[in-house]
């Protein structure tokens, strides 16, 4: 616990109110994304698609305050990054499915020394989101969250 106290996280961009949540897509089959001029009758909502921008975003359990509580409660700064005075930002990407639960973490860029696998060991671990929806429906989404990690000397 005393390491702990050796360094200072910063969880920047975590705020994920409509625009800061990152939403990356491998959409398939279709315009999910939305667009169109109105014009057109929507697509039906398909089970197997992963969305990038729906109707509504999803949100961490008790909102954006209860993420970052989560993030700093059960973050554990790697010896090795500790050591080396390494920091920087990891971006994870993942995929929350229709029931909000994590599927497909992988981390997209991040600075290496422990810091990427601290990151995406606390994604796999988050609980459950309250799912994105589409039309109405629970869907698919893709997500890209940074973590901060800043040590002090």
């Amino acid at each position: 616990m005393k390491k702990f106290t050796q360094f200072l996280i910063l969880i920047t961009g975590l705020l994920l109110s409509a625009g800061r949540l990152q939403a990356q897509g491998a959409l398939a089959g279709g315009a999910h994304a939305g667009g169109g001029g109105g014009l057109a009758p929507a697509a039906a909502v398909s089970p197997d698609s992963i969305y990038a921008n729906t109707d509504s975003r999803p949100a961490f359990a008790g909102g954006d305050a209860a993420l970052t509580a989560y993030l700093r409660k059960n973050i554990r700064y790697p010896q090795a990054a500790l050591q080396q005075q390494v920091s920087g930002r990891v971006y994870v990407s993942f995929v929350l499915d229709r029931e909000g639960r994590v599927t497909d973490a992988h981390v997209v860029r991040g600075p290496g020394h422990g810091l990427n696998e601290e990151a995406l060991r606390l994604v796999w671990l988050m609980p459950s989101w309250t799912p994105a929806l589409q039309q109405g429906q629970p869907v698919r989404v893709s997500c890209t969250i940074p973590i901060n990690f800043e040590s002090l000397r």
